[in-house]
């Protein structure tokens, strides 16, 4: 059977033109430009979007300056569905996705756990529709990899749900208090679960465009590291209110220190040999030393109990986004500058993906970082790549 070719966007922007990525055509700003603080085609030199500065810590507030100029009057924090004006995009296919919300086991980050929250985030939804839109976007990102033959549609309709929904969080949320921090949190972590997935199960991309693939990997840890950015002042508060279940409280770290397997030894190896590489300064050598220190730690929460998780466990999408959104920026910054050194940490995270594999938003994720991470490799830190590499391999056949 003849494979159907992408629908292909007439009247994208220049901007998702040039990355090879699927343009929403949403008006004045696209969505993969304002998650990214890009600045869109689509904008006027009056709606220009302006990027965070290198130095400056990304929140959630600077995703879109843009949009959030448009109204100068100061606008209500909270909006019932009722009163929304944007043109909400709703039809029977909405319906399906909510019943998904409600029934499915694995929604976002699975486990039974979760369902005594799952009251409280739907109600939350249903008073701020920016969220609503966020949770039926992940929905739908979700059946596009239950339903092969649909994917597709499922995907343009989580395009558009993103779409609106970050719009009407730009429009209603000028500023971060106790009645809207817990919609916003879900709203920003809900991202960042859509994006990881965007970045690595993008059926548009060349698989050549190693280029564009590493560009799109960078900004998504930047909007992921923007989730902690946001809840961080705000954390003791969210780990007492009722959705603090679906929070990462940040265990006891010394829980998991006698627990070790050949990974952790690996990664242990592997972060003693980066500590004393001649090529990073000092400030760069403590960078990568706690990039490795997360790493491990996720790797210990995610494996301890000494078996796989299975796709209804909290360990789906929480530990595949955990590490990105703890890695320190300046981490970032050295990925942009190709430094062999963290490129090196990142596939080793591939691992971490790889026994996550299971997992809705991950599947084959570890795979493509491997090839994009050993495109940008050179020798002698090339070599490093080789355990992760026939790790992966000899764990394809499961």
């Amino acid at each position: 059977m003849l494979r159907r070719s992408p629908k292909k966007s007439r009247a994208g922007c220049s901007e998702c033109k040039k990355r090879h990525i699927k343009c929403d055509e949403n008006r004045p700003v696209r969505v993969n430009c304002s998650t990214a603080s890009m600045q869109c085609s689509f904008t006027s030199s009056a709606l220009s979007v302006t990027a965070p500065r290198r130095n400056e810590p990304m929140t959630i507030m600077a995703l879109d300056p843009a949009l959030r100029s448009i109204s100068p009057t100061s606008i209500p924090n909270c909006i019932h569905p009722a009163l929304v004006q944007a043109e909400p995009y709703v039809n029977a296919t909405h319906v399906e996705l909510f019943y998904f919300i409600i029934d499915g086991a694995d929604w976002t980050a699975g486990g039974d756990h979760l369902k005594g929250s799952r009251s409280h985030i739907v109600k939350y939804a249903f008073t701020y529709p920016f969220l609503l839109n966020e949770l039926l976007a992940v929905s739908a990102l979700h059946l596009s990899t239950r339903r092969p033959a649909q994917q597709s549609f499922y995907r343009e309709d989580a395009t558009r749900l993103q779409s609106q929904g970050l719009q009407l969080f730009n429009e209603t949320t000028r500023d971060l208090n106790y009645e809207n921090i817990i919609p916003a949190f879900l709203f920003s972590a809900l991202q960042g679960i859509t994006t990881f997935f965007e970045t690595f199960h993008d059926p548009t991309y060349e698989a050549s465009d190693y280029t564009t693939f590493f560009y799109n990997i960078v900004q998504s840890v930047r909007l992921l590291q923007g989730v902690r950015a946001i809840v961080s002042p705000w954390w003791h508060f969210l780990l007492a209110s009722e959705i603090k279940d679906i929070l990462d409280a940040d265990e006891d770290r010394t829980l998991y220190l006698d627990w070790s397997d050949e990974v952790v030894e690996r990664f242990e190896n592997l972060r003693a040999h980066i500590s004393q590489s001649p090529g990073l300064d000092p400030a760069q050598a403590v960078v990568c030393d706690k990039a490795m220190e997360e790493l491990i730690y996720v790797y210990r929460a995610a494996f301890s109990h000494g078996r796989e998780p299975t796709p209804e466990e909290q360990a789906a999408a929480q530990h595949s986004t955990r590490w990105l959104i703890l890695v320190p920026p300046g981490y970032t910054e050295l990925l942009v500058q190709r430094n062999p050194e963290a490129l090196v940490i990142l596939g080793y995270f591939a691992i971490l993906l790889h026994r996550l594999r299971d997992c809705w938003n991950v599947g084959d994720a570890a795979e493509r970082l491997l090839l994009v991470v050993e495109v940008h490799l050179e020798e002698p830190w090339l070599g490093a790549l080789s355990w992760p590499k026939s790790f992966v391999e000899s764990h394809l056949i499961s």
